[in-house]
């Protein structure tokens, strides 16, 4: 890097340098890098079809409202408490300069109910901060049982997380719902 051997704190063996694509959600500490081709809409079929969509595909300035579970993993799994609820959590990132994230939401049913989710507030967080968040959501009884999870976030301009992300050339920017699936309920 600028003429030095690459070193472990800056992508050592490899770095990438993608323009136009917001850094924030690259792919620091990725055990595997995939390359898969082709990377392109199902109507583009071959190069001079692709290069239509290079000059109206912007760069990425700002990245969407987001959230993520953290715990339970996927895969994982989540003990029902007394209450009949299981503990999850994760973090948001509002979009751009819309921060700070108000809420988060978690649902064990699909989407069709919402639990509110604690907002764990740093004194010192500002308006781009990371949120933290964790919640009790309640799941469909029955002991061994998969369940999906899902969170979505919501930041100051209203911005929230949508079902489904909006698909682009670069594949970029995905922000539906966080999802934690195939999480065993005992």
């Amino acid at each position: 890097m600028n003429g030095s051997p690459l070193t472990p704190k800056h992508g050592f063996p490899v770095r990438v340098v993608t323009p136009g694509i917001a850094g924030g959600g690259g792919g620091a500490g990725s055990e595997v890098v995939e390359i898969a081709l082709p990377c392109s809409p199902p109507e583009v079929t071959d190069s001079q079809k692709a290069e239509g969509y290079w000059g109206i595909t912007p760069p990425v300035q700002e990245m969407p409202v987001n959230s993520s579970i953290s715990i339970p993993a996927e895969g994982s799994t989540a003990q029902r408490g007394e209450d009949g609820c299981i503990s999850v959590a994760g973090y948001a990132v509002p979009s751009g300069d819309d921060g700070p994230v108000t809420r988060v939401e978690v649902s064990a049913d699909g989407g069709e109910s919402w639990t509110a989710a604690e907002l764990i507030r740093h004194p010192e967080a500002g308006k781009w901060s990371w949120q933290l968040w964790e919640a009790r959501v309640r799941v469909p009884e029955g002991r061994g049982e998969k369940t999906t999870l899902y969170s979505r976030a919501t930041d100051t301009a209203g911005n929230t997380q949508p079902k489904v992300s909006q698909w682009n050339l670069r594949g970029v920017c995905y922000y539906e719902y966080g999802e934690a699936a195939d999480v065993t309920i005992t």
